[in-house]
């Protein structure tokens, strides 16, 4: 079960994108954007599992960019100039994520994650990170520290107000599962 509800949600993100890129490239705010995909995964695997496929079903340009354990030393050229970006939506899967010692965190590094974030702000397109964690980098903390089935409470919604969630309602992550299915 646990499975097709992460099917799931990775259908309605890849929908989601598909509905932001509908040619070759794109024209928005003065600056053109190509329609590529920009994929990041652990493996060749992970990125047909988690995006490649269904962009490909679509006729949707992707480019994979696998990230070893190790990390990558840099990111693919994202602009080719001020007004010009060479990605139109950006896919992470699994946050590239590997266990090192005694933590899991991103094979990215802060540099690299801001450099995307920059990409996204200026350009004006999505990113989409599929099957994460909920952690500090998306504005969730938990009280307790436990492994159990903590609630969650959205506490500013303005970014995305369009979803219509609501605000200081606590909400279980196992609700949230079977709202997906």
């Amino acid at each position: 079960m646990a499975s097709s509800c992460l099917s799931f949600l990775r259908a309605c993100a890849l929908s989601f994108i598909l509905l932001f890129l509908h040619g070759a490239s794109a024209y928005v705010g003065g600056a053109t954007i190509s329609s590529t995909v920009l994929i990041f995964a652990r493996d060749a695997t992970s990125a047909e599992n988690g995006a490649a496929a269904g962009l490909r079903g679509y006729g949707i340009p992707f480019e994979v960019v696998t990230v070893p354990q190790a990390g990558i030393t840099s990111l693919p050229v994202l602009n080719s100039s001020t007004t010009h970006g060479n990605y139109g939506g950006i896919v992470v899967i699994s946050e590239v994520g590997y266990n090192y010692d005694t933590s899991y965190y991103s094979a990215l590094t802060r540099r690299q994650w801001t450099d995307l974030y920059a990409y996204q702000t200026t350009f004006g397109i999505r990113m989409v990170r599929l099957d994460v964690f909920p952690t500090a980098d998306f504005g969730v903390s938990t009280l307790t520290g436990n492994l159990n089935d903590e609630p969650v409470v959205f506490t500013n919604t303005s970014s995305f107000f369009t979803a219509g969630l609501k605000t200081y309602v606590s909400i279980p992550l196992s609700f949230l599962e079977c709202q997906t299915r």
